[in-house]
């Protein structure tokens, strides 16, 4: 419950829009169709191309999957997938007005549970809104314009360099596993499929002579079930899925190394703090002598090793592809010395936390502006604050 200015009103969104079942507009885009406007989503698509009876605008609804990301579109011509619906606004509702106001509220509550939540449109255009009258409408849209477009702006700075901070800790982890730490040092060519040179002092060899594989059988009663991810080797997650077979699980010593063989858990791998069991769809491998556990660990997180453990894999669909230990011990690897190895290891044990915690400030300030813009939008189309 809140309170609304004394000029407006509260309406049911159905009282000023209709909404365009997909049902009625249903068509196949041809490929000469250049012009559509892109949406995100596949399958069926709606079309329209009469700008007299919609004027080119329009706020599109997810009805499932993308539950509250209403789209504004001002165009003659759009498509977009089926799991959304049309909102058509009458005479007394601006279109853009009504997609802020669609994006302030929160609909996961609206939401039906399932495995792909859904909502229908009726619940929609059954909610009651806040409405002013036409021309304030207009005059909010306009301001939250250039309020939004101006927080836009900055978010799209700010991913921008999160996405070139995340490229080059990746660049650095890659070229400090593969090159070591003298930009001046000899190299020499290799042929290991995925590294085409080393420094010319460092050897090749197959895992299965860095890593013994553990194959243990053991229940999670006796040894706490914990859960492969891209962060590590952490605790089993609340939302991982639950094994029915508990006494079938493979035992974790803490320091081994714990590799997802799965395709679909990609980077999914980490050295780990705990004694433990995981699923039988992960290969646990303890370090032999003679090797830096940590240096490793790095070398295995390159998106390099990552292509070239799943090439090693089998399966008959892309997603379930799986890399078991029969291939993975086949993997030739670089083989620094001992005191590189260390070297290395200890050099991106404090540099990539450092790129870590800008890339997590910058992510901070995202989260920020997000919050910020959302609580604006709200503040506005409820009337909580008015455009001067």
């Amino acid at each position: 419950l809140y309170s609304i200015p004394i000029t407006w009103n509260t309406i049911q969104l159905k009282r000023h829009s209709h909404v365009v079942s997909g049902k009625e507009v249903k068509v196949e885009l041809e490929p000469e169709d250049e012009n559509a406007v892109p949406v995100y989503g596949s399958g069926g698509v709606f079309k329209y191309t009469d700008r007299e009876q919609y004027n080119g605008e329009v706020v599109m609804f997810g009805r499932k999957g993308t539950i509250g990301k209403p789209l504004y579109v001002n165009d003659s011509f759009w498509a977009v997938d089926t799991m959304y619906f049309l909102i058509h606004e009458r005479a007394y509702l601006f279109p853009k007005f009504n997609y802020y106001q669609l994006s302030a509220f929160n609909w996961e509550l609206y939401t039906t549970q399932t495995a792909l939540p859904s909502i229908v449109a009726s619940q929609i255009l059954d909610s009651k809104f806040p409405f002013p009258p036409l021309a304030e409408q207009k005059a909010i849209a306009d301001f939250l314009d250039a309020k939004c477009g101006e927080i836009d702006g900055l978010l799209a700075d700010l991913d921008a360099e999160v996405k070139t901070l995340t490229e080059y800790k990746k660049s650095i982890i890659a070229e400090t596993v593969t090159r070591g730490l003298n930009p001046n040092a000899p190299m020499k060519q290799v042929a290991l499929g995925w590294i085409d040179e080393l420094p010319a002092n460092w050897s090749v060899a197959r895992i299965a002579s860095v890593y013994s594989v553990r194959n243990e059988k053991v229940s999670d009663q006796d040894y706490q079930p914990l859960s492969v991810t891209m962060k590590g080797i952490v605790p089993q997650l609340e939302n991982a899925a639950k094994t029915k077979h508990g006494d079938d699980r493979k035992l974790i010593r803490k320091g081994d190394f714990v590799i997802n063989s799965r395709s679909d858990r990609r980077g999914s791998c980490g050295i780990s703090p705990y004694d433990g069991s995981c699923s039988l769809i992960n290969t646990v491998l303890a370090p032999r002598e003679e090797m830096n556990p940590r240096y490793y660990n790095w070398l295995f997180h390159t998106t390099q090793f990552a292509d070239e453990f799943y090439k090693w894999g089998y399966g008959i669909v892309d997603d379930l592809w799986t890399t078991n230990w029969g291939a993975m011990r086949r993997i030739q690897i670089p083989v620094p010395s001992l005191e590189e190895q260390e070297e290395i290891a200890a050099y991106l044990d404090v540099k990539v936390p450092k790129i870590d915690e800008t890339i997590s400030l910058k992510q901070d300030q995202i989260e920020t502006l997000k919050a910020y813009k959302s609580s604006l939008i709200y503040e506005y189309v409820t009337g909580k604050k008015q455009v001067l």
